[in-house]
């Protein structure tokens, strides 16, 4: 049975389950009453059934009703992603305080004893209200900063390789006629590699902003702390070389990894790898050591990487976050700031955490720790 106040098409959503049919009646009248859209079932199959097409703003349930009881209905919606965040609140004839406990250890928000006063039910579902529209402002809020984090960075970091690219064309078309056969080559390297620049800046902080708006999905977290990197020292040894390379360094880096299975992705595994160690390299100089090291020790891998460049100040590493600038003006065109904070965000959500020790132009360890699968070395 579905009752509906259709004047304000606005108004918030509640769904009643309750199978004592005077009981349903009234409270729906009630809710009415004071301009909520009612929407009732008599069963918990149908209130389950109701939640799942409709999706209403909060859930009121019996709990005592043939078939489906009212712990089988918000199990099976705390189990549904659609559904999971909805305010649940139990109605029951019985008050013990057992009863009250397992309804909330199976996530309901409330619990109400029958007979309940009017004052007693608006007054329920109101906190409820108030509690979500705090979530909901400080959800808003977080990502209103995300927002302009990257309205306001993003274009700025663009700036520099954007530049490059039409200044450098505009030399290309213009001058093409005039230009020696292998100054072409050399022009278009260059084009290349400013629009690499452009588009890793990009993946940054689309990635950036991926990893903070699915940081309230508890259902994608397990998933991710579920995965396992295999043949670690291999890919952590392959990715440093590589980087090393691209820096025409090979001969500054020393590598020194023990393998290890480790609760993270091989590709989420790369990104902290590539952002850690390129950081080395770019705020060092040239002639100066990396050193990349990795091991083993109470149930983390640690993944260390030490360099003697330009370091970062204290206050710098107490307000690390994103957007956050490491680099001093001498160095503001060398990178975004944010691949730090990705590496930082990625071992936190794989339960593992970020570490920073710098003394400015002497030494600077960037260490990550990672939970291991298990531990399978007892020499280290």
């Amino acid at each position: 049975m579905v009752i509906n106040n259709t004047n304000q098409v606005s108004m918030k959503k509640i769904l009643l389950i309750e199978d004592n049919p005077n009981v349903l009646l009234n409270t729906t009248r009630m809710l009415q009453a004071e301009g909520y859209l009612v929407i009732s079932a008599d069963n918990g199959r149908s209130g389950l059934d109701m939640a799942q097409q409709n999706i209403p703003s909060l859930i009121i349930c019996d709990i005592m009703m043939p078939g489906i009881d009212g712990y089988g209905v918000i199990t099976a919606l705390r189990n549904n992603p659609a559904t999971v965040t909805i305010p649940f609140i139990f109605l029951s004839a019985k008050s013990d305080k057992t009863d009250l406990r397992y309804g909330m250890e199976l996530g309901s928000d409330d619990y109400l004893t029958k007979p309940f006063t009017r004052d007693e039910l608006l007054g329920a579902i109101n906190a409820q209200f108030k509690k979500q529209e705090v979530i909901s402002r400080y959800y808003k809020q977080e990502l209103d900063n995300l927002r302009g984090n990257i309205s306001k960075s993003l274009p700025h970091q663009l700036l520099f390789p954007s530049i490059e690219v039409m200044g450098l064309s505009d030399i290309l078309v213009k001058n093409y006629h005039a230009m020696e056969a292998h100054e072409v080559p050399e022009l278009g390297k260059r084009i290349r590699k400013a629009g690499r620049d452009m588009h890793e800046m990009v993946k940054k902080f689309l990635l950036y902003a991926e990893l903070e708006s699915t940081e309230s999905n508890t259902e994608w977290t397990n998933q991710i702390r579920n995965s396992k990197a295999t043949f670690v020292d291999i890919e952590i040894s392959s990715c440093a070389k590589q980087i090393a390379e691209n820096y025409n360094r090979v001969s500054d880096l020393n590598i020194s990894i023990k393998d290890a299975n480790i609760r993270i992705s091989d590709s989420y595994l790369n990104v902290i790898t590539k952002e850690i160690i390129d950081n080395g390299f770019k705020f060092s100089a040239e002639g100066t050591s990396v050193n990349v090291s990795g091991s083993c020790d109470d149930n983390k891998f640690c993944l260390c990487v030490t360099d003697h460049g330009q370091g970062i100040e204290p206050e710098q590493i107490a307000n690390f976050g994103a957007y956050v600038k490491f680099e001093k003006k001498l160095y503001i065109q060398q990178g975004t700031g944010l691949g730090l904070a990705i590496a930082k965000r990625l071992a936190e959500l794989h339960g593992g955490r970020l570490e920073i020790i710098s003394v400015p132009y002497e030494e600077t360890s960037v260490k990550v720790f990672l939970p291991l699968v298990k531990t399978l070395y007892s020499d280290v």
